[in-house]
C-alpha cells in the first residue's frame, strides 16, 4: 500500500499503481483526502483536466461515500487527493454497458491511460514540450 503524501500532492508511484490496475483490470482500495474509510473502485481512465491535474475515472463498487450514495456509481478522483492506495486481487470487466466510453469529451484534453475491451490502450500525453508527471509511463 502506498500512503503518506501531503494533501493535494500526488503520492510517488500512484500513477504506476493505477496504470497497472487498469492494464490488469484489477480493483483498487483508495483512501481519499485523509479519510479513514476506504473506497473500492474499478479504475477505467486517467486523464488531464483543464488545469493539467490528473484525474482517475472509476466505478466505485464498495465503501465510503461522503454523500452517503449507495454503490455502485461513477466518480472522478483527482490523483492529488489520494492519501493511500492498494492494488487488489479482485478483477473487473470494463463497464461499457454502464456508460463508460473512451470517447467522452472530458478525455479530449489528455487521456493518459484507459481500459478498453478487450485490452487497455495506453495513449501518449499531448505534445507540449514540457515534462508532465505521467511522462514516466512512456518509458515503459
Amino acid at each position: 500500500m502506498l500512503s503518506g503524501g501531503q494533501e493535494g500532492t500526488m503520492l510517488p508511484n500512484v500513477l504506476q499503481v493505477i496504470s497497472r490496475a487498469i492494464r490488469e483490470r484489477r480493483c483498487l482500495a483508495v483512501h481519499y483526502d485523509g479519510q479513514r474509510q476506504v473506497r473500492v473502485v474499478e479504475p477505467h481512465a486517467v486523464y488531464a483536466d483543464e488545469h493539467d491535474a490528473l484525474v482517475l475515472d472509476a466505478y466505485q463498487i464498495r465503501g465510503y461515500s461522503e454523500a452517503a450514495r449507495p454503490t455502485p456509481f461513477w466518480r472522478p478522483l483527482p490523483l492529488g487527493g489520494i492519501s493511500a492506495i492498494s492494488l487488489l486481487k479482485e478483477s473487473f470487466t470494463p463497464r461499457l454497458s454502464e456508460g463508460f466510453s473512451p470517447d467522452r469529451p472530458k478525455y479530449r484534453r489528455g487521456l493518459i491511460v484507459v481500459v478498453q475491451d478487450p485490452q487497455p490502450d495506453f495513449l501518449p500525453p499531448l505534445a507540449t514540450g514540457r515534462r508532465r508527471p505521467w511522462d514516466i509511463l512512456r518509458s515503459r
